[in-house]
């Protein structure tokens, strides 16, 4: 069975059995390079990582990195927009080299806003089982015209994807299609990316995904049978999931069949005997994609083992930044106690917050070998090597 890795962190989502044309996405390219080219000399667009990119394109007739099937998908329905492509995949590399050669951009080139903390389930893989995390001041809902300075900010700093969803549930928002509505209209996010349980995916909800042209819809599901899956996903009703995704996938096809959302249905191998092939044959049915992965000790982060064996720095501190929703910025979702918040967008911008002295000291630690210095890193058992 063949898989592909959706990060570059050793444990990791991976999809299931896909066959990636990685091959005509580099001829489209090369047959339209000129078009680009003229682009940027129209714009008077000159940087080292562009330029980088499109000389291996044509000295090498290929791609400086491998494409996922989120990749494929998007670069296929934006085929007729050849500046867009371009532009996507120099943001996708310059996100790639971001983490794995630790260059700070100037700004995050990834943003996850949280919309909700609070969720309805209570996977026991999932750091909603540690009661001292679900009460003040952690719980909370952030407010639209908070939401709206920070895409602003993010769109004229040309951060090129958005998640929303982090700690909790983000369909329990109210407002969610007002937010999803405003995010869409902003031309330099490429990817807009929206994480679920899939309990709420009514009708309504669907509508407002479809009509705003949501990228990537990601539903977490762990399993292809009732009695597992409600273990695995405690509280939720597995009967009323299967019906609200298959409501997205009826409606994108019957109301949306220009729609650019992708359906990914994403699993966590939690007791790590998940048989892969009949999980990606019972999902695909009503996906685009299927990927699952073996879970990383987020439920309980605080009291995990020191892991002496894992001292390599972490990508996510070059690579993406995440906004809780009373504006705390933190490293990464493992810590979601925020021990290791450096700043308050809510007092400061993206930029600032992002180039600040404590974050900085944290990036050069992980570097010097320092990482089992901090609190949670060193009971992480994220590793890229």
């Amino acid at each position: 069975m063949d898989t592909f890795k959706l990060g570059s962190a050793k444990i990791n989502q991976v999809s299931i059995d896909e066959n990636i044309k990685q091959k005509d996405l580099e001829e489209y390219l090369i047959q339209n390079i000129s078009v680009f080219e003229d682009y940027l000399e129209k714009n008077k667009i000159n940087d080292d990582i562009t330029n980088k990119f499109l000389h291996h394109l044509k000295e090498k007739k290929g791609l400086l990195f491998k494409i996922n099937k989120h990749i494929e998908i998007y670069t296929k329905f934006n085929k007729s927009d050849i500046i867009k492509v371009f532009g996507y995949l120099i943001f996708r590399y310059k996100f790639l080299i971001a983490g794995k050669e630790k260059k700070n951009l100037g700004y995050p080139p990834y943003l996850l806003i949280e919309l909700v903390s609070t969720c309805n389930l209570r996977c026991p893989f999932c750091f909603q089982t540690d009661k001292s995390f679900t009460k003040k001041p952690f719980m909370g809902v952030i407010d639209f015209d908070f939401f709206k300075k920070v895409v602003d900010e993010a769109d004229d700093l040309g951060i090129g994807a958005v998640t929303m969803g982090s700690r909790g549930e983000p369909t329990l928002h109210k407002q969610l299609g007002e937010m999803l509505e405003y995010i869409s209209n902003k031309k330099n996010i490429y990817e807009v990316k929206l994480n679920t349980n899939a309990t709420f995916l009514n009708e309504k909800v669907c509508e407002i995904i479809l009509k705003n042209n949501i990228n990537q819809m990601v539903i977490s599901a762990d399993h292809y049978e009732k009695e597992t899956y409600e273990k695995l996903r405690k509280n939720s009703n597995f009967e009323k999931i299967l019906k609200n995704i298959d409501t997205l996938y009826k409606m994108r096809s019957e109301q949306y069949p220009n729609s650019i959302t992708e359906i990914r249905v994403s699993g966590v191998d939690f007791e790590k005997k998940l048989d892969k092939k009949k999980f990606k044959d019972f999902w695909i049915k009503r996906s685009d994609h299927v990927s699952a992965g073996d879970p990383l000790e987020r439920w309980d982060t605080y009291h995990n083992d020191v892991h002496l064996d894992i001292n390599d720095p972490c990508e996510q501190l070059w690579d993406r930044m995440y906004v809780w929703f009373d504006g705390k910025v933190n490293p990464c979702d493992a810590d979601y106690k925020s021990k290791l918040s450096f700043g308050n967008l809510k007092n400061s911008s993206i930029k600032d917050v992002w180039n600040n002295k404590q974050i900085e000291l944290l990036r050069e630690s992980h570097i010097c070998g320092s990482r089992s210095n901090y609190d949670p890193c060193n009971k992480c058992g994220a590793t890229f090597v």
